[in-house]
């Protein structure tokens, strides 16, 4: 049976109820110096807020609005939907350059085509106006919040809205809300973990031969979950299980982010290839998937039913 949402996404629900909601978790992300897809959005909407499906299009109305609410309460207010983002090139569309266009003084970017004909200039305004808004701080953005919407927002629900922003079902291999005591892991991990270790061949046969190690600690004090040594190159794989959520997928992106570049800088050899593999049990999303190419991490979905 389809569960039935309190809200219609009809533009008056949405300007009456979702609002408020989207400015909570956008401050969230602006303190955490993030940014959120459109997509991601229009899930927490759904999600959290009650909302019936809403189409992905409409997701930039809706930050425009929240923004003109903002601006009417303070028109020097930084431009905080310009962290609603595309999954694709992470900047915002081309609604967001009617604010930028006005903010900068530069009527360029309010073309309609702005982004596609400006593409530095739009990317340089894009910048900066994310700069103001993660300079802003907690207190200012509650006080504007208030303002806006005639509420307190209390810092330990910013506070609480910063958490949810990590709140995967597994971290490190571990389900969320279950404690396994010191070095412990969650049992799909730690099985998908040592298959990946024991089974070089499997994740690329140019691996078949590399020597393996898993839970190996760099000079960070992170620890990777497999390492493959070869002569020619040293790669590190990031290893999500069948429990993990989108979230968890995120992290693990950046994840193998860090650890190249953490094991890079621990090699001696100036001309050291690192590489970094992000291994799941079940398919990527577009927005993880594009995630994924944006960073050059390659991608291995292990087989659930393994020997």
């Amino acid at each position: 049976m389809v569960e039935r949402k309190p809200y219609a996404a009809t533009n008056e629900n949405l300007f009456e109820k979702g609002l408020a909601p989207a400015m909570r978790w956008l401050i969230a992300t602006a303190l955490d110096g993030s940014t959120i897809t459109y997509g991601g959005l229009k899930r927490k909407l759904e999600d959290e807020a009650g909302f019936s499906t809403i189409f992905a299009t409409r997701i930039g109305m809706v930050a425009g609005v929240l923004m003109e609410s903002i601006q009417e309460v303070e028109p020097d207010a930084p431009l905080i939907n310009v962290l609603v983002v595309n999954q694709t090139d992470r900047q915002p569309s081309i609604g967001a350059g009617v604010f930028m266009a006005r903010r900068f003084d530069e009527p360029r970017l309010a073309e309609a085509d702005a982004k596609r004909h400006y593409p530095k200039l739009w990317e340089e305004n894009f910048r900066r106006a994310a700069g103001e808004v993660y300079s802003y701080t907690e207190t200012q953005w509650s006080a504007l919040f208030e303002r806006v919407f005639e509420t307190p927002l209390a810092s330990g629900k910013i506070e609480l809205d910063r958490k949810k922003r990590h709140a995967g079902t597994e971290k490190d291999g571990i389900p969320a809300g279950r404690k396994y005591g010191s070095g412990g892991e969650g049992p799909f991990h730690k099985s998908l973990r040592i298959w990946v270790k024991d089974n070089p061949g499997a994740i690329h046969r140019a691996f078949a031969s590399a020597s393996t190690e898993t839970e190996v600690d760099l000079d960070s004090g992170d620890r990777v979950d497999v390492v493959y040594k070869l002569a020619n190159r040293i790669t590190v794989l990031e290893v999500k299980s069948r429990i993990s959520n989108e979230v968890d997928m995120i992290r693990g992106v950046f994840q193998c982010v860090k650890y190249r570049a953490v094991r890079q800088a621990m090699d001696v050899r100036d001309d050291a290839v690192v590489e970094a593999y992000l291994i799941t049990e079940t398919p990527l999303s577009g927005e993880i998937s594009t995630l994924v190419k944006r960073h050059n991490i390659r991608h291995f979905q292990a087989p659930q039913e393994r020997k």
